[in-house]
């Protein structure tokens, strides 16, 4: 019974898959029916030669190609308002789609200058790394033996995550926002404290970040004919708010003669610098970004250096409070700059209109030019 109820179920899925192959083949031999009987001068059958199909049936390809031949259908038969629906039903199905001066008919071509699908807002998101840099203001040491003490900034990697929406303004400009967050992390060793020990400060901050930028797209890269990767440019920004804050303390003895030679004397456990921080900053920010093609959206990979703005340390310091009662430990004035790398994603929006002008100069100048190359 079992094997009876196996080989129904099976010739049931072989079934339905012909009968869908041979629904989308007979789509076709319609499509191309279609295209013989307007080849042939016989324009008033083909819009409902190809109803039931456009209904349900084609293919994303197959509507764009039967629209576009209903839109020369309609504009043989001297109906502009449903030529111009069918051009947007092109649109539609391929948003990206351009006529071709060279291969469509002229009337087509001039259509086609009255309408576009280039989408007016874009969503995006990104993922990446970072890595922050100190800018000192203002140097502050506690207080010191005859040898001056020396201070280092090592960079240390951290990560980002965040979403945006482009604005269109034009092809090549646009205004954008973005929300994201961001960990910095940095260390700083100073030398020849307390005599000559050593000093080595972490601290690792979370920020929420708002940039506002604006960018512009570029056709091609300089002289290049490749159009899958596309060079782009911007600058913002940016308005922070640093949300959390840790850092953490070590001492290494280091004097001379003694035992205990680049051990550990001191070593906190994580403080919370949030009190000893400015948690509202401003980054001004420039970079550049490549996207390629995929399908109708981007891939993007993106690079950005921002410059802090601001003094992050508040005004109470670190003299007053823990971190130097109990380590030693004194902040410099400084500001952060941060150099970052991510990859995204970019979805257009892409919406078939009418424009408010046509853009039909260079109909003419392009149908020259290819005479002239004949």
């Amino acid at each position: 019974m079992r094997s009876v109820r196996t080989s129904v179920g099976g010739s049931l899925i072989l079934l339905s898959t012909i009968l869908s192959w041979a629904q989308e083949v007979t789509c076709e031999q319609v499509l191309n029916q279609a295209t013989e009987e307007f080849n042939s001068g016989r324009f008033y059958g083909v819009p409902g030669m190809l109803a039931n199909c456009i209904s349900d049936g084609f293919t994303r390809e197959q509507r764009q190609r039967a629209y576009l031949l209903l839109t020369q259908v309609y504009l043989l038969l001297d109906d502009p308002l449903a030529a111009e629906n069918s051009y947007l039903e092109v649109l539609e199905a391929n948003p990206e789609f351009a006529t071709d001066p060279a291969v469509d008919p002229i009337d087509v071509v001039y259509l086609s200058k009255k309408f576009t699908a280039s989408p007016i807002f874009s969503l995006y998101a990104r993922l990446g790394t970072n890595v922050s840099i100190n800018r000192v203001i203002h140097e502050i040491l506690p207080a010191s033996g005859p040898t001056p003490i020396g201070t280092q900034y090592t960079i240390k990697p951290g990560m980002l995550a965040s979403g945006g929406i482009d604005w269109n303004y034009s092809e090549h400009l646009a205004l954008s926002a973005e929300i994201g967050w961001t960990l910095t992390d940095y260390k700083r060793e100073r030398f020849n404290v307390f005599g000559r020990d050593r000093q080595i400060f972490f601290e690792r901050a979370n920020w929420l970040q708002l940039p506002i930028m604006i960018k512009y797209s570029f056709s091609r890269f300089y002289k290049s004919q490749v159009r899958k990767f596309l060079p782009q440019a911007f600058a913002g920004v940016s308005f922070n708010y640093m949300f959390s804050s840790t850092g953490e303390l070590e001492i290494f003895n280091n004097n001379q003669g003694d035992n205990g030679l680049n051990t550990i004397i001191a070593s906190s456990p994580k403080i919370d610098f949030l009190p000893y921080r400015d948690q509202l900053n401003t980054t001004f920010f420039i970079g550049g970004a490549v996207k390629y093609k995929w399908k109708l959206d981007y891939l993007f990979a993106d690079l950005r250096y921002g410059f802090g703005l601001t003094n992050l340390v508040a005004n109470t310091t670190t003299f007053t409070g823990r971190p130097m009662q109990e380590f030693g430990h004194v902040d410099d004035y400084f500001r952060l700059d941060n150099l970052s790398v991510s990859i995204g994603f970019i979805k257009p929006l892409y919406k078939p209109r009418r424009l408010k002008k046509a853009k039909t100069r260079t109909v003419l100048k392009s149908v020259k030019k290819i005479n002239n190359n004949e």
